[in-house]
């Protein structure tokens, strides 16, 4: 076989050319600390460290989570507790209320304090966290929960979601609170009345009192919901949700009551505007109300925390000494004791619901920082050099290449010119 000088002249230089490249392979692995550069070092090994890469991702997200979860949790645990503190405060002053020594006047100074509890409360409701996000909502983070109207009632104007953060794979954690369960579904101590606009482009109604107790709860209709239907722009009829809804025709409870805007309809008089005796309730209608307008006046069994107060504030400010005052104050406070009760045990509840959360969130944090350290184990036996093996390969191939490049300077000497 014939074997060409330029022959092995290319094969000498191919030889010494991957020798220095897998020397500095070598070398960029010792500055990098990396045993793997390329995909093209261990294919194998490239795609787990790409594996663990993205699971290291994961799990530092769900970290960054829970810990914001907790701080958000926190303000809404520290103004719950607040929430209790105001309830307790307002129980010492409906005590002291029903007190024989206490005069009218006595029971304004209380309602002016009692107002004043009712404002802290209704901000303590409204809380926004450091991303100026309501924390009790719901899902709705960017809308104010509870608003005043003109008539001074307190409306709820988010949802009854509640918004889940994931903190493990399959775990979420609740960060948002329905207002609607905290403040306004408390069990109320007797049966109240909401309303609430079915169709109307231009009216708007407030919410019902409940002016004798003894004639609403006695009516035959109890505990029936109404309906207001307005059959031309001043007069309207008043039916009961069943008749409303049954498809057969209508049997009204009243019928061409008269209506004009913003003055208290008396479901309890037998004189116009309300010639209705006997329901035990009144409301207003404010603005152009039209033929096919409908409201709706709900009887249930739960009243809001600010209802409540507002009810308490009220009857202190304008019930006298008189027997019928006094009997009516007395029932008055009594209720209110109840829903206090009521409220304390719901918001109990609630911060009880947020300690569960964040014990969850220890457990879980817990849990992802433990993985995530055994990912780093092993991420550091695929990826990273062994530096004392490293560098004896090293040493071996400087040794190689050296010794390549002395044998190839004097091979490439050899010529038959050099004996002639």
């Amino acid at each position: 076989m014939r074997f060409s000088f330029l022959q092995g002249f290319n094969r000498s230089v191919e030889g010494i050319v991957d020798l220095q490249g897998r020397t500095f392979d070598t070398q960029n692995q010792i500055s990098t600390g990396r045993r793997i550069l390329t995909p093209a070092d261990d294919p194998v090994a490239s795609a787990r460290i790409i594996q663990i890469n993205q699971e290291q991702s994961q799990l530092t997200q769900f970290i960054k989570n829970a810990d914001s979860i907790e701080n958000r949790l926190s303000l809404a645990e520290t103004q719950l507790q607040s929430a209790t503190s105001i309830l307790t405060r307002i129980r010492e002053l409906t005590i002291r209320a029903g007190g024989l020594g206490v005069t009218p006047e006595d029971r304004e100074a209380i309602a002016a304090e009692v107002d004043t509890r009712l404002d802290e409360l209704v901000n303590l409701a409204n809380t926004r966290d450091t991303n100026g996000e309501y924390i009790f909502a719901g899902y709705k983070g960017s809308v104010k929960p509870f608003e005043q109207t003109s008539a001074g009632d307190y409306i709820y104007l988010g949802d009854d979601g509640q918004r889940l953060v994931s903190v493990a794979t399959s775990t979420t954690v609740p960060i948002s609170d329905s207002g609607k369960d905290l403040f306004v579904d408390i069990p109320s101590a007797v049966s109240t009345l909401d309303t609430s606009v079915a169709q109307s482009a231009n009216a708007t109604i407030s919410a019902a009192t409940i002016t004798n107790r003894a004639n609403y709860d006695a009516n035959a209709n109890y505990p029936e919901d109404y309906v207001i239907r307005f059959t031309a722009p001043g007069t309207f009829d008043l039916l009961t949700r069943t008749d409303f809804i049954d498809g057969a025709p209508d049997t009204p409870v009243a019928t061409g009551m008269s209506y004009t805007s913003g003055a208290t309809i008396d479901f309890d008089s037998a004189v116009p505007p309300a010639p209705v005796p006997g329901l035990g309730f009144e409301l207003t209608i404010t603005g152009a109300a039209a033929a096919g307008d409908t409201f709706f006046v709900n009887t249930n069994q739960t009243q809001s925390i600010m209802t409540t107060l507002g009810q308490l504030s009220e009857g202190l400010k304008n019930l006298t000494n008189s027997p019928a005052d006094r009997t009516e104050l007395e029932a008055l406070l009594a209720n209110t004791l109840t829903n206090l009760d009521n409220a304390e045990i719901t918001i109990s509840q609630a911060k009880a619901q947020i300690g569960a959360r964040q014990n969850t969130l220890d457990s879980v944090r817990t849990l992802n920082e433990g993985v995530e350290l055994v990912n780093k184990e092993v991420l550091s036996e695929i990826r990273d050099l062994d530096y004392a093996e490293a560098i004896s390969r090293l040493s071996l191939e400087t040794f190689t290449l050296e010794a390549a490049q002395q044998s190839f300077a004097r091979i490439s000497n050899l010529s038959l010119f050099n004996f002639l």
